[in-house]
């Protein structure tokens, strides 16, 4: 059996942009902010990141359900040491950090070149 995950992933999509469920809407309810420790995109994501992000997101749709406005971003975090990291990682031909980037993000060899610059490699996560 194949899996479509395109076809899954427009469907929840479309739900989702249909429901607003990610659209704030201000008003006079009692108001949380859910965060988490947003994960750094320096290297492959790992069962840890799941656990982490899954609780959070259950803790801020509990809320939800008890009638609170929550607001609960998500996104990536990047900074000095982990850019520093993965230019090191790419620098030394690390075959994990490489296949993902060829593999899953599809970054072209001529990019994925240059990333042995930390800058470039921030353009690429932005």
């Amino acid at each position: 059996m194949t899996i479509n995950w395109n076809e899954i992933e427009t469907k929840w999509r479309n739900k989702w942009i249909e429901s607003k469920d990610f659209e704030a809407n201000p008003n006079d309810k009692d108001k949380k902010f859910i965060t988490v420790a947003y994960p750094y995109p320096n290297s492959p994501q790992h069962i840890g990141h799941g656990r982490t992000y899954t609780l959070a997101d259950v803790h801020a749709r509990f809320y939800r359900m008890q009638g609170y406005n929550v607001l609960f971003p998500m996104g990536f975090h990047y900074t000095g040491t982990p850019v520093l990291g993965m230019a090191k990682r790419i620098q030394a031909g690390e075959k994990e950090i490489l296949d993902g980037l060829r593999n899953v993000y599809h970054v072209p060899e001529e990019d994925i070149k240059t990333f042995v610059e930390p800058i470039k490699n921030c353009r690429l996560l932005s």
